[in-house]
Formats: C-alpha cells, structure tokens, sequence
C-alpha cells in the first residue's frame, strides 16, 4: 500500500514544497491558476516523453497508475521546489480525489467565485469532486498569503527550535 503527498512550510515570504505522486500544489497569483508540483504518474511521463498530448494520454490511459509514492519501498525520491509568495497569493494543495473529477478550469472559476471565504471555497471544490463520484479520497487545503512575512532566524534554526527545546 503506498500514498502520494504534498507538503507546505511557508517561511521568510518562501513556500518550500516537497511531494511525491499525483498529489498537487497550485497558485492563483493575479487572477491566474498554476500548478507548480508535476505529477509522478505514467500520465506525466507520456506527455513529458512526447508520445501522447495531455488530451490524448488522460483519454488512453489510466488515470491512477503512479510512478512514485510513499511506502512502497524503504527509499523514494521527493521533489523539493521553493517559491517565492505574494501577499494574495493563494495555495490550494490537494490530493488527486480533486483532480481526477475536476478540471483545472472549474478549480480555477471556483477559486475565483468564492475567493472571498477559502472555507466555502473548499466547501464548493468538494462538491464538484462528491457528485462527479467521490471515487477517491479527496484532500483539500487552502492558504492565502495575506501580507509579507519573515523569520528573523534562518529555515533550520526555524525548524530546530520548533521541534527541539
């Protein structure tokens, strides 16, 4: 049994990222969705390899076949990406139980709909994903980037003194 994830430390105005699978990371920053992490799937890899178009691989081939996931074997290789945040940046992370029932575009309109309240935000997200099948899981978090931060300590020295008194 294996599982994909997607994880977020927001330190010094820097989201650090690490994840494996098809789990994902977007932004909306300007009006604009991006996904920033890149799935770990056959999916990916055909596009990426050229042999299919992204239309023509999620309509040949099987949408949960995974190339790497936590918990099959003792070591898997993590993604880590750092990117720079924005004061009204907003992060949606969540798991493929979204993304396999609902397009980026219908994220993107209901990120942009309710903005206002990520609550009813990821409230209306769930939804979509509940009447299409809910056939997965579905994980579903929200941030927004209200206003520059900063630490006055460095990441690690950040982390030791949270974890370690």
């Amino acid at each position: 049994m294996g599982t994909t994830i997607v994880v977020g430390l927001f330190h010094n105005n820097v989201l650090s990222i690490a994840h494996v699978g098809d789990s994902r990371l977007y932004r909306i920053r300007n009006n604009e969705l991006q996904q920033i992490t890149k799935d770990h799937s056959l999916i990916q890899e055909l596009i990426d390899r050229g042999l299919y178009t992204s239309e023509e691989a999620h309509a040949n081939t099987p949408k949960n076949l995974v190339t790497r996931a936590m918990g099959i074997e003792a070591d898997v290789d993590v993604d880590v990406v750092e990117e720079v945040v924005l004061p009204d940046d907003i992060y949606l992370l969540c798991s493929d139980g979204l993304t396999d029932l609902v397009k980026d575009e219908e994220i993107h309109l209901t990120l942009s709909k309710y903005s206002a309240n990520l609550a009813q935000t990821a409230d209306e997200l769930m939804k979509f994903a509940n009447k299409r099948g809910g056939k997965d899981n579905t994980s579903i978090i929200l941030v927004r980037i209200r206003e520059e931060f900063s630490s006055p300590k460095g990441f690690l020295t950040k982390i030791k003194n949270r974890f370690i008194k």
